[in-house]
């Protein structure tokens, strides 16, 4: 195995990071949850820098637009955390050589989104972390699942629609696949809920709950490979553990626990032709875990990094090699690593 690693760029609080094309050329984008910047980096320029917004920083969340070029929404302004009334969503298009960055709407404490493309439009699906807040402990209004579709325009404001409300400390948020359905997965105090969106063009959204106990964040991977997705968390809130769950008689059960210190980071997907888990850590030990199964069918371990402390990360498959994109916040670096077999 080996692991190349090359520290991006250096900025305080890095939090969101993508993959995206810009001009049919890879990207890393990378911005940071303080006051500061949003740049991406050029796999065609030896990862060359240039800047998307200067400020004002708050970002948690980076996602390109399915099916349009050069476009991503991203939140801004969601800083400091117990005061994100004024969090909002923000288009920007790579135009003529340069970046052009829409205010769209304002969405207090959106914390979590995506956009996808559903029955011939866009939708877009948030989260908010709770509805307000006193102080950083109030907990005392939960957040809420909204939705909306997206006009062709994207930088026109929409109208966001409730799917599902109550999550206290509604922090895991990621699109996956569950009982062969496209699905949203949302976690908080009260456990992890699949949220389906409508099979037809009138229909409704349907959630489900998968477990009954709070959980930070989450992916799904058929790790396996028996047709079952196995579900891997963080819990309970920012937690110290990292569990995998298989799904044993219809019911999600623990299958293997790994430890952590304000556990942060989970990604489930094909990793080098395996299905895997990527679990990591903000501090302690600052672990950036990679989880599969070995040729005996154990649980393996090979830790990517013990020195960052990501806060989140994206993965990017090549022919022969897979780029993980890491925003190590706790020291403040734009990490891409390079995995591959040999």
């Amino acid at each position: 195995m080996k692991i190349e690693k090359k520290v991006l760029d250096s900025f305080e609080k890095v939090y969101a990071v993508a993959f995206m094309e810009i001009n049919n050329e890879l990207n890393c984008v990378v911005a940071t949850e303080g006051f500061g910047p949003c740049k991406t980096y050029n796999s065609k320029k030896d990862w060359a820098a240039s800047t998307v917004w200067e400020g004002p920083g708050g970002t948690m969340n980076i996602v390109p637009i399915p099916g349009r070029k050069n476009e991503f929404y991203a939140t801004q302004d969601f800083t400091p955390t117990f005061q994100a009334k004024e969090s909002k969503v923000v288009h920007a298009v790579f135009k003529d050589g340069a970046w052009v960055v829409t205010q769209v709407i304002t969405i207090p404490y959106l914390h979590r989104f995506d956009v996808i493309a559903h029955q011939g439009s866009l939708l877009f699906i948030g989260a908010t972390l709770c509805e307000d807040k006193k102080e950083k402990e109030d907990w005392s209004k939960p957040g809420k699942v909204y939705f909306a579709k997206l006009s062709e325009d994207l930088t026109k404001p929409f109208t966001p629609q409730i799917i599902m409300e109550g999550i206290t400390k509604n922090h895991g948020f990621c699109r996956a696949s569950w009982k062969n359905r496209q699905a949203f997965l949302v976690s908080g105090s009260e456990g992890v809920f699949a949220v389906y969106p409508p099979l037809a063009a009138d229909g409704v959204w349907e959630t489900e709950q998968l477990l009954d106990h709070e959980v930070s964040d989450m992916a799904v991977c058929d790790l396996d490979n028996d047709g079952e997705l196995e579900l891997a968390t963080i819990e309970p809130f920012h937690g110290s553990s990292g569990v995998i769950y298989k799904q044993i008689n219809g019911k999600l059960t623990p299958r293997h626990k790994h430890e952590y210190e304000f556990g942060h980071v989970v990604w489930g997907g094909n990793f080098l032709n395996r299905p895997s888990f990527i679990i990591g850590g903000r501090k302690g030990n600052r672990e950036l875990n990679w989880f599969f199964l070995n040729e005996q069918g154990k649980i393996e371990r090979i830790t990517i990094d013990n020195t960052g402390g990501p806060s989140n990360i994206a993965v990017y498959h090549l022919p022969d090699a897979e780029l993980v994109l890491a925003a190590n916040r706790e020291v403040g670096e734009a990490v891409l690593y390079t995995v591959s077999k040999d």
